[in-house]
């Protein structure tokens, strides 16, 4: 196999480099659409041959497209059977028509350079001159990803550096979300830096696929994504390229064959809309679960999917981030965040993919946290904690405009943990010797308490049916999890852990719970159905989930 690998490796070895140039649709230099590549009818979302008997072709083995940044030119190389010299081809738009321009062999080295810089220009810089760099890919920043690979077994990994006051830094290798698998190569960085393509054969695999990461709000590499069966086949992907223009994703797709007792490769260049790279990007209802986690010597919060296995960092805050809750439409997230050395907390905003942070709260030296949004997203209640001027610890609920205009304090509500029920009115716990489940009207009228024992009862949260409430509770000596009707009728115990638990959340269809079990380290996030079965761990180092109902996202 491995042979078949260098045999590839040298029917197809062009230019293992790729500049990512500003994608620029409405490029006034760009040849017309309708010509733009070499007249042929663009592909949707299912890829397809490029240009069929103009480059691509069933006797021979043609090389990945390369076009210049003003997309004038291109250029592949073709060869027979015999893998000989192969031969380099440039078409050139000229006059409203493509046809092929003729090289000189003497500056044919030299021209390939205009397609993608050569080697030599990074091993130039001193951080790269001892590194066997097989092939790279610039972004428009001058950041370098690249790759190096011990053909014999698959080996290497890929790193990158930046260009900081006008020198390279020392390379820094990339995590395991790109370094996964054997044959790592042929990166393709986003001008803007934002994904990263590249092609890799993962366990169980045989041939390389194409995979692609998106950067996360926290400058880390998200998951390496299989780019799906549409363009990742039994054959050879690899090289994937964006046009200059950003419309279409150019690859190279090949196989070994047998003809005759020779092996030999066929193979030639695939394109496909762009739109495939969108469609693979995650959307923040693809991980509806957010949830608070130890990061360091902070917390910060992250989303992660309904099976708890792969995560997004979405805050990277000095301080702490925590108590997560989704906005009605899945766009924002409120939340805390801790200042002043844990001394101040203050309730924030977010939208979902952790961008555009807004400060809601400043209160100095009060504790402001457990956020909750009103069933039309236009108010956020939270609890207030601080020692008073006498020494006294006071425990106050507040609400606000979803802007955080209007704050009010209601008076009447003496406890912590609000969370809006679906009638607009608000559940929380009392500050009690103990501590009991309440519900009150949101203006703080109409204090309904539904416990009422010597145990402490806090933590309240409303089914999605709005016929139940899970809580915490140490009735029977320890922090477990309860349940009980909306009237505070049958109250029953779910949990018989050895450890306290924390932290109630709901899933959307109200069929299972999310909690928090202090396990003696850390928390860690545990699953089961709404009668206590079927406990599972779901996340080591978390605490504090929101569950957010997709089924209801609304875009608008």
């Amino acid at each position: 196999m491995n042979k078949m690998r260098l045999l590839i490796l040298a029917c197809v070895l062009s230019l293992n480099f790729a500049f990512a140039q500003e994608n620029s649709a409405n490029n006034s230099n760009y040849p017309p659409l309708a010509d733009r590549y070499l007249g042929q009818k663009p592909p949707g979302l299912t890829p397809q041959i490029f240009a069929p008997g103009i480059v691509s072709t069933e006797e021979y083995l043609e090389s990945e497209v390369l076009f210049l940044p003003d997309m004038s030119e291109l250029s592949f190389t073709r060869s027979d059977l015999e893998y000989k010299d192969p031969e380099f081809f440039v078409m050139e738009y000229k006059n409203q028509e493509w046809s092929r321009k003729s090289i000189d062999s003497a500056v044919i080295d030299s021209y390939k350079e205009r397609f993608s810089p050569s080697l030599s220009e990074i091993k130039s810089h001193e951080v790269f001159r001892d590194i066997p760099i097989i092939g790279f890919s610039i972004s428009s920043a001058r950041t370098i990803y690249f790759y190096v690979l011990d053909f014999s077994d698959g080996s290497g990994h890929m790193s990158y550096s930046r260009l900081v006051n006008g020198k390279y830094e020392k390379p820094i290798k990339m995590s395991k979300a790109i370094n996964t698998g054997k044959y790592i190569a042929h990166p393709f960085i986003a001008p803007d830096e934002s994904y990263l393509m590249w092609d890799a054969e993962k366990d169980g695999e045989s041939t390389p696929d194409i995979y692609i990461s998106f950067r996360q709000p926290d400058g880390s590499w998200g998951a390496a994504i299989n780019m799906g069966d549409k363009i990742n086949t039994a054959r050879y992907e690899q090289r994937p390229k964006v046009t200059p223009d950003g419309k279409y994703l150019f690859f190279w797709k090949g196989d070994v064959k047998v003809r005759d007792g020779s092996t030999y490769v066929e193979g030639g260049p695939n394109w496909v809309d762009a739109k495939v790279i969108e469609e693979l990007r995650p959307k923040s209802t693809s991980y509806p679960i957010a949830y608070s986690s130890k990061d360091g010597n902070s917390r910060e919060i992250f989303l992660t999917d309904i099976e708890g296995k792969s995560r997004i960092k979405i805050t990277d805050f000095e301080g702490s981030d925590g108590y997560p809750d989704w906005s009605p439409n899945g766009k924002r997230i409120a939340f805390y965040a801790k200042y002043d050395k844990g001394k101040t907390w203050s309730v924030h905003t977010m939208n979902s993919d952790g961008t555009n942070r807004k400060r809601l709260t400043q209160a100095k030296n009060k504790w402001d946290s457990s956020p909750t949004w009103s069933p039309d997203g236009k108010k956020i209640a939270f609890a207030r904690e601080y020692l008073d001027s006498a020494g006294d610890w006071q425990e106050e609920i507040w609400i606000m405009n979803a802007d955080g205009s209007e704050q009010v304090q209601l008076k009447t509500l003496i406890g912590r943990a609000p969370c809006f029920m679906q009638d607009g009115r608000i559940l929380f716990h009392s500050k009690t010797e103990t501590g009991e489940i309440c519900i009150a009207n949101s203006d703080g009228s109409n204090i309904i308490t539904l416990t009422n024992n010597t145990a402490k009862d806090i933590q309240p949260k409303i089914s999605p049916d709005g016929k139940q409430i899970a809580f915490i509770s140490d009735r029977d000596g320890n922090q477990e999890v309860y349940v009980m009707n909306i009237d505070g009728s049958n109250q029953k115990r779910l949990t018989y852990n050895a450890v306290p638990d924390w932290d109630i959340c709901w899933s959307p269809d109200g069929s299972k719970l999310l909690f928090a079990s202090d396990t003696g380290e850390d928390l860690d996030l545990y699953m089961m159905n709404k009668d206590g079965s079927s406990l599972k761990e779901f996340i080591v180092n978390g605490s504090q989930p929101s569950w957010f109902n997709t089924t209801k996202y609304n875009s608008n």
